[in-house]
């Protein structure tokens, strides 16, 4: 599932835990697939960061090599 996909749920997980009239188990359950969402939302946020400090630290590289300067 990709990231839109995943912070759409987390929306729509946190709009059911907004109801007051959720019972207590499943405010419970709602809660904790929540928390895997946001979990899994930073683990994917994370490892595309350290893709794009790869391919930047690649592109200073080679600007550095040619003589020119990124950043």
């Amino acid at each position: 599932m990709d990231l839109e996909t995943k912070l759409k749920e987390l929306e729509n997980t946190a709009d059911k835990l907004d109801d007051k009239d959720i019972a207590l188990d499943e405010a419970v359950k709602l809660f904790e697939h929540g928390v895997k969402l946001i979990r899994e939302c930073m683990d994917r946020l994370s490892d595309s960061k350290g893709k794009i400090d790869s391919i930047r630290g690649e592109l200073n590289a080679l600007m550095k090599e040619n003589g020119g300067m990124a950043d």
